[in-house]
């Protein structure tokens, strides 16, 4: 189990001024914190759109998804395989 001081730390790292108000903690955020709690409920709007969207093809809703997550990330993922097979790939 993770020590009081570890904790204290974490929270330290995600903000300054902790409060526990009942079984709830409130944290002032850092400046580099505030970017993602300012664009995360329209992130998640758009995410959740996608998943109730049923008239996507799988490689329409892949690419919408890379899209979210490119602007979540600021970056393209470091691992990315094609959306579908490349059929000249194991030719000579």
């Amino acid at each position: 189990e993770a020590g009081l001081e570890l904790k204290k730390e974490l929270f330290m790292a995600l903000g300054k001024t902790p409060i526990i108000k009942g079984d709830k903690l409130f944290i002032e955020p850092n400046e580099w914190f505030v970017p993602i709690t300012n664009k995360y409920p329209a992130l998640e709007a758009e995410y959740k759109r996608l998943e109730l969207e049923n008239a996507l093809t799988n490689q329409e809703r892949n690419e919408v998804l890379m899209s979210i997550r490119t602007r979540w990330g600021g970056r393209a993922e470091l691992n990315r395989q094609p959306s579908v097979p490349q059929t000249d790939a194991l030719t000579s």
